[in-house]
């Protein structure tokens, strides 16, 4: 019965190339359009909340407007969390553990949901991105499709995917990060099939995406010349400096999120901070898109970028508690970009006076601070490179990059998704809702250098119980598996299991696949 399961199984994979392209091409089609118009309803909420100060200036009274409708708002997203409470926060967390079969919800309710709730989040001006939810959208979508053709649960993981890197390319118009986000961090593993389905959904989604808001990358920067190599020991102080705040800052989250969760109208009260502060300082409200172009634009002290700074992380902090649905994505990019003008108004001034290097300097801070926070390197450099729109900075981007990375690692601080999925788990005692628990699937492990299952014959290794190995590929050849086979690196394994064991054995053997032989 196993062998005959895993024929079919096999079979199946072999016709899946041709038919996922047009199933990732559709999914990248519908994501895009979902995504553009979330995108839209926060354009329209910012300028929705500018045109309440603007009443407020000119007739105190309508504050109590203002309330009401903040009050309502609040109401509103607290029924819909509580319902549907795989909407709140980012949802890349959420998407993390639908992929893992650890986590499952109705797709048409949280995607409606999502962008309501997201839409009156930054209407009540809470701190929060629409990167995360434009993920999460977009991978809803890649699971609505699945189900609603009765795909297995490999071809539904490809198109979640799929639309994950979608609804990343059209908030950011970065279709070759939001494939590199995928790979490294949904799946933390490469698949040639997940580099296909993405890649095809994130072109398709760039390209309508771009349609509709034009070529211009997300952050128009004029950079300057590149930073010359005399002043690199500046830049690795900047990651180190970004690093420690980025560890500071994934521990603040947590901790805030675990505190706040004990209050019950958390939603409204952060909503009604966000009411003073519209009130005295509303820079630092909503994602912080507008915040990080006036940041590299406006000449101000250190004093004012710091306490920009610090309000900004302290109500950032407070609006993600709240559970209200919004990302961090944009939010630690904002923080990024202060921190970065702070640094270069604290030291690298004396070196610049001119302010040659004063953006270059925010764009790093970005970098820096995304990368030690998400712990995606890789991701990090090539987003912030397709949003300002230039390669020329490619060196000094990956030095800061890499530099926090390895800070954060010293500092032994878990990338922020993977902690914020494991309080999902934890709350929630695992959403695996719909898994049949003999119901036979196949995972993919793909194999990396020096890792323990490098160089290994497959009778040497002990497999998680429950696991088979039904096909390996070797570059253009298919390998039968059996004990005397050594495995190399680069090796993609299709290995059967269950439902009911699939998540805990892909973990386990994604761990042994890519972590050093000690």
């Amino acid at each position: 019965m196993a062998e005959e399961s895993a024929d079919k199984l096999i079979e199946k994979v072999a016709r899946l190339k041709s038919k996922l392209i047009l199933k990732s091409i559709a999914v990248g089609i519908f994501s895009s359009l979902m995504v553009i118009l979330y995108r839209i309803m926060l354009t329209k909420a910012d300028s929705i909340r500018e045109y309440a100060l603007h009443m407020y200036n000119s007739n105190h009274l309508y504050i109590f407007l203002i309330l009401f409708l903040v009050v309502i708002n609040s109401l509103i997203i607290k029924k819909f969390v509580k319902t549907e409470p795989m909407i709140s926060g980012s949802g890349i967390p959420q998407i993390k553990g639908v992929i893992l079969r650890q986590i499952d919800y109705n797709p048409i309710k949280a995607i409606y949901k999502k962008l309501i709730g997201g839409f009156l989040a930054i209407l009540n001006g809470l701190s929060l991105g629409r990167e995360g939810p434009s993920v999460q959208i977009g991978a809803t979508v890649g699971m609505y499709f699945s189900r609603k053709l009765e795909l297995t649960k490999m071809e539904e993981k490809y198109l979640i995917t799929a639309g994950a890197s979608a609804g990343l390319a059209a908030a950011f118009n970065a279709p070759l990060a939001a494939v590199i986000f995928s790979l490294e961090e949904l799946h933390k593993n490469f698949s040639p099939m997940v580099l296909l389905t993405s890649m095809i959904a994130a072109i398709v989604s760039d390209f309508i995406s771009k349609t509709v808001f034009g070529l211009k990358p997300v952050f128009n920067f004029q950079l300057s010349s590149t930073i010359p190599l005399k002043y690199y020991p500046f830049l690795i102080l900047l990651g180190f400096v970004t690093g420690i705040l980025g560890v500071y800052f994934n521990k603040s989250l947590l901790k805030s999120t675990q505190v706040f969760k004990k209050i019950e109208n958390r939603i409204l009260i952060s909503s009604l901070i966000g009411v003073v502060l519209l009130l005295t300082i509303p820079d630092v409200l909503g994602g912080g898109h507008d915040l990080v172009i006036k940041t590299s634009k406006v000449n101000i002290t250190l004093k004012q970028i710091l306490i920009i700074l610090v309000i900004k992380f302290a109500f950032t902090m407070i609006s993600y508690a709240s559970s209200a649905p919004g990302g961090i994505f944009l939010p630690m990019l904002a923080l990024g970009a202060l921190i970065g003008k702070a640094f270069y108004s604290g030291i690298f001034i004396f070196f610049d006076t001119n302010n040659t290097y004063m953006v270059n300097f925010i764009t790093l801070g970005m970098v820096g601070y995304f990368v030690t926070i998400v712990r995606a390197p890789i991701t990090g450099i090539v987003l912030i490179t397709e949003m300002v729109g230039t390669l020329n900075h490619f060196l000094e981007l990956s030095l800061v990059s890499f530099v926090s990375y390895i800070t954060a690692e010293l500092l032994n601080e878990e990338p922020i998704y993977e902690s914020l999925l494991e309080r999902i788990l934890e709350s929630s005692g695992g959403l695996r809702n719909l898994i049949r628990p003999h119901q036979k699937t196949l995972i993919e492990i793909t194999i990396s250098t020096g890792s323990e299952l490098d160089g290994i014959k497959i009778k040497n290794f002990k497999w998680p119980e429950g696991c088979l190995i039904v096909s390996i590929r070797r570059g253009n050849k298919e390998i039968i598996p059996n004990g005397e086979v050594v495995l190399h690196a680069g090796d993609i394994l299709s290995i059967l299991t269950t439902e009911e064991s699939a998540s805990k054995n892909k973990r386990e053997l994604i761990k042994k696949a890519t972590s050093v032989k000690e």
